[in-house]
């Protein structure tokens, strides 16, 4: 689909329905009432503001405007209303002024050539065409001419008039949207035949809409659901007063409930690709199953479909692999009653892991040291330790010397408190800093047991800067204030500190947070190079941020690698799928890969839960990060 632009505003699959408050004739003539009518679209969340323009003279027979009583009573009833409520050029201009001002667009209908020359001074974003107009191609052909994109209402045709007016703006190359419309006031639900977005859709390779006359919120809604990217509904002060289009109207408080239902509609939409959300994750091991033996099994036994149970907790493999293993000799150890079934307990591999080759960068899996042994087989050239507060307090080391390069990623938590070196509240910054320091002093007594014992070792840190409630975003110098301080505190000597970047929507205990700060690619450079602190490219947060904050990913990535000095990489999807593996998310790593294979990072594929099953999900993420790029 092809995206456009409404002035700051780009409408297309990837971003929010843009949502016009149609004030149109409902200010009754009246600048200030129409200023209300403003300010309560700008409360109501609303993109843009409405109204209607005509030249009277243009439109109508003078003898229609001397003596309107003459005419039919529909036309008599409307001529009267729209003669009593036309709001002048000068009156426009004040709006217009007013609108753009309290942050909303200014938009509205021309009704001929003359009140489309006079708006196209306005610098409005796009001229509407109304359903009367649908069919008037010389005022398209004007409106065409002046460079903008159109929004095109669709009621009171049939759809091969719809499509000789696709046609027509093909031929003439316009960008323009196509609103699905019912022009009937108010319109019958029976009448609105929302699957018709799905044909109008199809005529089209701009994005489409919906212009609602029905009453109340749902169908709107549900429009948005089904793939209108604009739309547009008429906004009263109070729909009890005279008009031919209050009744059809939301009140403020109407609209934005309508504002706020499309929103959560948006947020639901989340990704094409299906994967366990984080509270999901959670629950997994506790919830879901895993394949058990029923009684004790020795090395040469065939494996059938008697020996195998499928029990809880759901910490082997999954019953889905069940098929795997039937048939198949026991040949690395005799399996006790009740134990979890592994992969390699069937391996007739010596080397029991198919471990990557020819890499062309140091990578890394992440461990802890009680579980490093069997880490080791993966063979990779690091490590990185991710320290807990149980580590740091017991501050116990062992004696054993590794042949590998050491990382070590910090603690999120001590006990109860969720570590926050950003934090505006001073005893929690403290302690954070003070627990921060002792990671740094239990790090010292591992430093010696590995290769790069001699050189400075990265030392990974989380920002903080997260709030149980909202996004601290007014807060940002702030945050990132305190972190710098917080960081010149700590001595750490022998080590590199490394900030890593943030997702928008971190879970930690207690459920959804929300970060602000060292989420925005600019704002960590600018923090880098003034501070000189390294940065920790984290891949998944930084597509989480561009998800929920719709920015390219590409882009930041480009912004970010300068001052990026360590790299952890896997896919995301959503705002909170995160350490998804290589090829289960939404990143598109065609397009990133060809950025990180320009640098010399250290790259550790932080899968979550790959260290399961002898570090399975991070030499499979090696593996199709290889096949994706040769290169990498």
């Amino acid at each position: 689909m092809q995206e456009i632009r409404f002035g700051n505003h780009i409408i297309g699959t990837r971003y929010p329905a843009y949502i016009i408050a149609e004030i149109g004739l409902n200010h009754g003539g009246s600048v200030e009432k129409a200023k209300r009518l403003i300010d309560a679209s700008v409360e109501a969340g609303c993109d843009c503001v409405k109204f209607q323009k005509r030249d009277l003279k243009e439109l109508y027979t003078q003898a229609a405007l001397n003596s309107p009583e003459t005419q039919e009573h529909a036309i008599h009833y409307l001529l009267e209303h729209i003669q009593k409520s036309e709001l002048s050029e000068a009156d426009m201009i004040e709006l217009a002024s007013y609108a753009k001002s309290h942050g909303v667009d200014f938009m509205c209908t021309p009704w001929d050539e003359p009140s489309l020359r006079f708006l196209s001074t306005l610098d409005v974003p796009a001229f509407k065409i109304g359903s009367p107009d649908m069919g008037n191609l010389p005022l398209l052909r004007a409106a065409i001419a002046l460079h903008k994109p159109l929004l095109v209402s669709t009621g009171m045709s049939t759809l091969s008039e719809i499509r000789q007016v696709v046609q027509f703006l093909n031929d003439h190359q316009a960008e323009y949207v196509l609103l699905h419309c019912i022009s009937s006031y108010p319109a019958p639900y029976y009448d609105v035949h929302l699957n018709f977005l799905q044909t109008l859709q199809s005529l089209t390779s701009f994005p489409i809409g919906y212009s609602g006359h029905e009453q109340g919120v749902t169908v709107a809604v549900a429009a948005v659901a089904m793939g209108a990217r604009v739309i547009e509904k008429h906004i009263s002060l109070d729909k009890t007063e005279p008009g031919p289009d209050q009744r059809v109207s939301l009140e403020p408080a109407e609209f934005k409930e309508l504002v706020r239902q499309v929103r959560l509609v948006e947020e639901a939409f989340g990704d094409s690709v299906r994967f366990p959300s984080r509270g999901e994750y959670l629950n997994h091991e506790n919830l879901s199953k895993s394949i058990v033996t029923k009684h004790a099994l020795q090395i040469g036994d065939v494996i059938t479909e008697q020996d195998l149970a499928v029990k809880s907790p759901g910490k082997g493999v999954s019953p889905l692999k069940m098929s795997f293993f039937l048939g198949k000799k026991v040949t690395k150890r005799a399996i006790p009653a009740e134990d979890y079934l592994l992969e390699q307990d069937v391996s007739t591999d010596e080397s029991d892991l198919s471990v990557p080759k020819d890499i062309r960068r140091p990578w890394g899996v992440v461990a802890r040291m009680c579980d490093i042994d069997e880490l080791l087989k993966c063979r990779s050239p690091y490590i990185e330790i991710h320290l807990t507060h149980t580590d740091v307090h017991n501050d116990v080391v062992n004696q054993t010397i590794y042949d590998r390069d050491l990382v070590v990623h910090g603690p999120e938590y001590d006990g109860d408190l969720l570590l926050n070196l950003s934090s505006l509240d001073e005893s929690v910054r403290t302690r954070s800093i003070a627990f921060f320091q002792k990671s740094l002093e239990h790090a010292r007594h591992l430093k010696p047991l590995f290769k790069n014992r001699e050189q400075p070792v990265k030392f990974v840190v989380h920002p903080g800067g997260m709030h149980m409630e909202r996004a601290l975003l007014d807060k940002i110098p702030q945050l990132n204030e305190r972190l710098f301080d917080s960081l010149s505190q700590l001595n750490h000597d022998g080590f590199e500190l490394l900030v890593e970047n943030m997702p928008a929507c971190p879970w930690y205990f207690g459920g959804q947070w929300f970060h602000a700060s060292f989420m925005n690619a600019e704002e960590i450079v600018n923090f880098s190079r003034q501070t000189g602190y390294g940065v920790v490219f984290d891949l998944s947060h930084a597509a989480l941020y561009c998800n929920y904050y719709r920015q390219d990913l590409e882009k930041f990535t480009e912004t970010i690698l300068p001052v990026t000095r360590y790299l952890h990489i896997s896919d995301a999807a959503g705002y909170n799928g995160e350490g998804l593996q290589i090829g289960d998310g939404s990143v598109d790593f065609a397009r990133i890969l060809p950025l990180i294979i320009k640098t010399d990072l250290w790259c550790l594929p932080e899968i979550w839960q790959g260290h399961k099953f002898g570090g399975e999900g991070f030499l499979t993420a090696i593996q199709r990060l290889k096949t994706i790029h040769p290169l990498f």
